[in-house]
């Protein structure tokens, strides 16, 4: 069902609307098993409710089929809906609806009727029957619930200040004494007046069954998000016409802001569980209400009925702080700094994501601090946290191995390239509004690996297929070092003709570069100016390849391609513009840069770059 036919079939009503009702209890409803708990909890909720300044109490939502002449078949909530039938009976000494139960109808034992022992009184415990026993079971305490709440309030000291709510003028616990005439109110009010209200969600007759399945299995689609939306859009709810019409563009604006995996990886590593009811609009309204990430995975409509508690002022009151949190953390998508800096620290959370309090926490740091300090506040709060520099002062002193550290690393490398490429063009080009994000979406979405620059060791080609890739990407660097008439098979079976082949291309890259600038020593092949960030598909293609091939295919990941490649298997993906420059040699700005190996003066000229964009994070000796 979408979301403009759920709204549609969400509305508010009152238990008095449900008078006179039927309802129809399908045969693959399970029986009523609430509990003498479960009883006392809602009846301690709305004892409170009564003591409040809310006008109205909000149950969970009742799935019904409408089968015509006021009956209506219940997909979901008959446990809530017999409960309060019960405390209906106990305080009018009265039915207010009916019950017709599918599978008593084709019975033969007269003890079986449920829908008769409902009507009928019920002065004690019956177990002649699983449903009778705890239906009898859960009037009885009911019963109880107002006798020991009677008994209590007359043991208790008395505030003379705190009086009744109603007219009997009696202190606030003297007036226990009425309080089933406080029940009696709220039971018989219209949803105009304090009252409690059940949210009543009309399922489509050729759906029920899948309704049903749905509803059973945890994949009911009216999600948090829905009933909040239903609450703010239902012609009910007091709002003026005009302001439910700003409403419904304002939700839809924010929605697909949110849809946005660039906006919503800024603060999130993960999208949302829907299969629990979940959506990324529950966040914002998680903010106004002040759920906590425990409650909310313990019970994701919880916000719901905190925007559900209050009266259309205090609805419309919460819609604007919704907006206004809203806004805040758009302001914070658009300004460049304050974007990366936010995703970084997301990314570096133990999570992956930030918490609701977090958020708050940045909310309000943006909230009392111009952009420039916020900014430099976040920047501090990437130091503070230590999320790199952790183990050493420098970074020449990180090794591969170390993978969390030199992610973190590489990562801020990016993000800070990227900041000082975007102030440049602001200053030199007037492209204020215009810059590069780097996807977070791609880095909690994807696998990234640590990879060497330069193989870091000799010969690993052990594989037939590895050894025919290798050969066959060094032929067209070299082609000079291949006969017309060299057996490919043979040079991938046979170890010693390929450690020939092989000797042979690595002496000519050696003699190209020189064999002091070659990087040759395995500590120098393991240190952070040998390694880079590349995502884990791309780094498959490699195996152990030469520089040049590790060249042509980030190139061809980066998207320039042509159909005269060799390496036409390599898919287009993401290339982090650091790791982009390592192959492009953009780090060696000397004439005399070689572009068949990775050097040790390229390796420094990449360290050096890391130290000038991420000294103030770490305590670099120069």
């Amino acid at each position: 069902m979408g979301e403009n036919s759920t709204q549609q079939n969400l509305e508010l009503r009152s238990v008095s609307e449900l008078k006179g009702t039927t309802f129809i209890i399908p045969f693959q409803q399970r029986g009523y098993k609430w509990t003498q708990d479960n009883v006392r909890i809602l009846l301690d909720d709305i004892l409170d409710f009564i003591n409040s300044d809310k006008m109205m109490y909000c149950l969970q939502p009742l799935a019904v089929v409408d089968r015509g002449d006021n009956k209506y078949e219940v997909i979901d909530g008959q446990q809530r809906l017999t409960t309060l039938f019960l405390i209906y009976k106990y305080l009018f000494a009265k039915n207010y609806c009916t019950f017709e139960y599918e599978r008593d109808i084709i019975s033969k034992e007269s003890d079986s009727k449920r829908t008769d022992f409902l009507r009928g009184d019920i002065d004690e415990l019956n177990d002649t029957s699983i449903d009778f026993f705890y239906i009898s079971q859960a009037y009885l305490t009911v019963k109880d619930w107002f006798r020991e709440t009677i008994n209590d309030a007359t043991y208790r000291r008395l505030d003379d200040e705190k009086r009744c709510k109603c007219d009997c003028g009696l202190v606030k616990w003297d007036y226990i004494n009425c309080i089933k005439e406080h029940f009696k109110t709220i039971f018989d009010a219209p949803k105009e007046e304090k009252s409690i209200q059940i949210l009543w969600y009309l399922v489509d007759k050729n759906k029920s069954h899948s309704a049903f399945r749905d509803i059973n299995s945890g994949k009911i689609q009216l999600t948090n998000s829905d009933l909040i939306k239903a609450l703010l859009l239902n012609r009910t709810n007091g709002l003026e016409n005009v302001q439910r019409e700003q409403i419904a563009v304002q939700f839809e604006q924010m929605e697909r802001q949110l849809a946005e995996d660039k906006f919503w990886y800024m603060l999130q590593s993960s999208d949302v569980n829907r299969q629990k009811g979940q959506s990324r609009m529950d966040l914002l309204f998680n903010l106004v209400a002040k759920i906590t990430d425990e409650d909310y995975q313990i019970e994701s409509r919880k916000s719901f009925f905190t925007f559900a508690d209050y009266d259309k002022d205090h609805l419309l009151e919460m819609w604007k702080n919704v907006r206004l949190k809203y806004q805040r953390l758009k302001d914070m998508f658009d300004d460049p700094y304050a974007f990366h800096y936010i995703g970084y620290l997301t990314y570096c959370s133990k999570s992956r994501r930030l918490t609701t309090s977090k958020i708050e926490d940045l909310l309000d740091w943006r909230s009392e601090n111009g952009n420039t300090d916020f900014v430099r506040k976040l920047k501090l709060e990437v130091g503070k946290n230590r999320q790199i520099g952790n183990r050493y002062s420098r970074l020449e002193d990180y090794y591969y191995g170390d993978t969390e550290n030199l992610r973190r690393i590489f990562i801020l490398h990016n993000i800070e390239t990227l900041l000082q490429r975007y102030e440049e063009l602001k200053n030199n080009r007037g492209l204020r509004f215009s810059y590069e994000y780097f996807p977070f979406e791609l880095l909690h979405k994807q696998s990234w690996n640590i990879e060497h620059i330069a193989s870091h060791t000799d010969n690993d080609l052990t594989s037939e297929q590895d050894r025919r890739d290798w050969l066959e990407s060094a032929k067209a660097d070299f082609p000079e070092l291949f006969n017309d008439d060299d057996d490919f098979d043979k040079l991938v079976k046979d170890d010693n003709a390929f450690n020939e082949q092989f000797n042979k291309i690595i002496g000519k890259i050696r003699n190209i570069v020189g064999t002091a600038a070659t990087i040759e020593r395995e500590e120098d092949k393991n240190a952070i100016g040998n390694l880079v960030l590349l995502d884990e598909h791309t780094n498959k293609y490699f195996h152990n390849a030469l520089f040049p091939r590790k060249r042509r295919i980030v190139i061809m990941a980066g998207g320039l391609r042509n159909e005269a490649d060799i390496e036409q298997n390599v898919e287009s993906l993401y290339v982090p513009v650091c790791t982009k420059q390592v192959y492009l040699k953009a780090y060696n700005k000397k004439s005399s840069v070689k572009l068949f190996e990775w050097t040790k003066e390229d390796a420094k000229a990449y360290i050096a770059d890391m130290q000038e964009k991420l000294k103030c994070y770490f305590k670099i000796k120069q």
